[in-house]
C-alpha cells in the first residue's frame, strides 16, 4: 500500500485541533448551555439551539477520535472534508459577527478565538486534502438502498445547515427568540459540514470511506433526538423539537441499520456465499 494512504504523525496531531474543538464546543453547549453562554458572553435564550449545536459539533469529535486511532486516510477523508466545510462556514459566521452593525461594542472574545482556530483548521485540512490528492480511492460497494438513505439524510442536513445563514426568521416562526445569532450560524456551519460530507459520500459509495461519517451522523442525530426529548420535557419549546425528534430518530435508526450491514456489503457477501452453496 502507498505510504501516503496512512496518516503521518504530524497529520494525527493536526487532527487533534478540530478534535479538541469538537469536544469543548460540543459537550459544553450540549450539557450545560446556560453555563456555556455565561462563559462566552451570550444570552442563551434558546437553550435548545445550543443543545443541537453541541450535538452536531460533538459528532465531529467522535469521528476524529476513531479516525486518529485507525490512522488511515481512506477512513478520515470524508470527515476531513466535513471539518473543512464546517470551518469555512465558521469563518463566514465570525466575519459577519465582527462586521455586523449590531455589534458596535465589538464582537465577543470567543468569536476572535474561533476565527483564529478556524483559519488554522482550514489551512491544515486543505493541506491534508492536497497531500493525499493522488491516493487511490476504494471501489463503490454500498447497497442501492443505502444510497437512497444518504440522499435523504444529506438533504435534511443541507436544509438545516443553510437556514441559519439565510433565513433566521424560520426559527422565530416556532417561537424562538433568536438573539444569539452567532450561535445559530455556528450551528448551521457544523450542520453544513454533514451536508457536504453527504455529497461526497454519494460520490464515493464505498463503505471504507462512509463508515466514520455514518458514526458521526449517528452521534449527531442520536443526541439531537435526546436533546429534543429533554426540551419537550422541560416545555421550553414544542413544535420544532417534536419535528426534529421524529426526523433525528428516523435518521438514527436508518444509520443503525446501515452500520449493521456495513452499508449493505455484509448482505451482499452473505448472498454471494448462499448462491455458491
Amino acid at each position: 500500500m502507498d505510504t501516503s494512504s496512512r496518516l503521518s504523525s504530524l497529520e494525527r496531531w493536526l487532527l487533534v485541533i478540530p478534535l479538541a474543538g469538537g469536544l469543548v464546543f460540543g459537550l459544553f453547549p450540549l450539557l450545560v448551555p446556560a453555563l456555556f453562554a455565561t462563559l462566552t458572553g451570550f444570552v442563551a435564550n434558546d437553550a435548545y439551539i445550543y443543545r443541537l449545536a453541541g450535538a452536531a459539533t460533538f459528532g465531529y469529535a467522535i469521528a476524529l477520535i476513531m479516525g486518529i486511532r485507525q490512522g488511515s486516510w481512506t477512513a478520515v477523508r470524508l470527515v476531513v472534508i466535513a471539518v473543512l466545510t464546517f470551518n469555512l462556514a465558521s469563518l463566514y459566521a465570525c466575519a459577519f459577527e465582527i462586521i455586523s452593525p449590531g455589534t458596535a461594542g465589538g464582537a465577543r472574545p470567543v468569536v476572535y478565538f474561533i476565527l483564529a482556530t478556524s483559519i488554522i483548521i482550514v489551512a491544515t485540512m486543505s493541506w491534508m486534502l492536497y497531500r493525499h490528492r493522488m491516493d487511490a480511492r476504494p471501489r463503490a460497494d454500498i447497497a442501492r438502498r443505502v444510497v437512497s438513505f444518504l440522499v435523504m439524510a444529506t438533504m435534511l442536513a443541507l436544509f438545516f445547515g443553510l437556514i441559519p445563514f439565510f433565513y433566521l426568521h424560520f426559527f422565530q416562526l416556532f417561537g424562538f427568540k433568536v438573539t444569539d445569532l452567532f450561535l445559530y450560524r455556528q450551528a448551521g456551519a457544523s450542520t453544513l459540514g454533514y451536508a457536504v460530507m453527504g455529497v461526497f459520500e454519494l460520490q464515493s459509495r464505498s463503505w471504507q470511506e462512509i463508515r466514520l461519517p455514518a458514526v458521526m451522523g449517528g452521534v449527531f442525530n442520536g443526541l439531537s433526538f435526546l436533546a429534543s426529548l429533554l426540551t419537550l420535557a422541560l416545555a421550553e419549546a414544542v413544535l420544532l423539537p417534536a419535528l426534529i425528534a421524529v426526523a433525528s430518530l428516523g435518521v438514527t435508526i436508518g444509520i443503525f441499520m446501515v452500520m449493521r450491514t456495513n452499508g449493505g456489503t455484509a448482505t451482499r457477501i452473505q448472498s454471494a456465499l448462499s448462491a455458491q452453496q
